[in-house]
């Protein structure tokens, strides 16, 4: 088995799954939902060499509405700049949410970037800072692709040091519409990318993702129990959260007396 495709169904629709969620921060819960995805999960020997397995965790009642009445915010977590993995984390989740595109995508800053353009990472010289800013172009060039091709309705990013945002934003044809921010990584949002966004109409967000969503170390104890040594060929090289909001209209009647 060369790689694992993992769904974890829609937690708000699992109550009880919900339930165990409840307050828990995001890296544990991801951690959690992968526990549910092989609850009673089974390897198939016959299997090994199959190029992919595809675990499911959808056993719920999905409800139907038309794709007008839906506002779709998905957020996509990259191991490294690989632009191929942010292709497959976009179509991963359109697939699964049988849609042809997203209202909001967000870019969080790959773990193996972090140090290095990450928001609390420094000033930002030198051949490596200029080498990651360059690939991280090169993710947004196919952000404004996907924007194009009408599969992405606009696009932020996350947590990256204020020069590199700007830089990005500068050099960028379709602009980024927003940024998030972890307070507990800088405690408070930095007045250069506070003074920036509001020059620019920027959306500023915060935002309690850890820097690193599911570390391999984490993975592997999780994927122990079911694939024994296997498990340490494993890593996330993306994950793909999306959160799906129902649009209500409300229609208020005044009666006069």
């Amino acid at each position: 088995m060369n790689s694992l495709y993992l769904v974890g169904g829609n937690l708000v629709a699992n109550a009880e799954l919900r339930k165990r969620l409840g307050g828990r921060d995001p890296g544990v819960e991801i951690q959690m939902v992968v526990e549910d995805i092989f609850a009673g999960w089974k390897k198939d020997e016959a299997e090994v060499e199959t190029e992919e397995k595809i675990v499911k965790n959808d056993d719920y009642i999905q409800e139907k509405f038309e794709r007008n009445q839906l506002k779709i915010t998905l957020k996509v977590f990259l191991h490294d700049f690989n632009v191929d993995n942010l292709k497959k984390a976009v179509n991963a989740a359109l697939e699964q949410l049988k849609t042809d595109h997203v209202d909001n995508l967000f870019i969080a800053v790959p773990t193996d970037a972090v140090h290095v353009i990450g928001i609390g990472s420094g000033t930002g010289t030198g051949l490596v800072h200029t080498e990651a800013l360059s690939s991280l172009q090169n993710v947004w060039s196919v952000v404004e692709e996907m924007i194009g091709a009408g599969r992405v309705g606009g696009a932020g990013l996350c947590d990256l040091r204020p020069s590199a945002f700007i830089s990005l934003y500068n050099q960028a044809t379709v602009k980024p519409t927003s940024i998030q921010v972890n307070l507990k990584s800088c405690c408070v949002v930095p007045e250069e990318l506070t003074e920036f966004a509001k020059l620019n109409k920027v959306t500023l967000l915060t935002h309690s993702d850890p820097e690193e969503l599911l570390p391999e170390d984490s993975l592997r104890i999780l994927l122990y129990p079911h694939l024994q040594r296997e498990a340490g060929h494993f890593s996330a090289n993306w994950i793909s959260r999306y959160l799906v909001q129902v649009k209500v209209n409300i229609t208020c009647n005044y009666a006069y007396f």
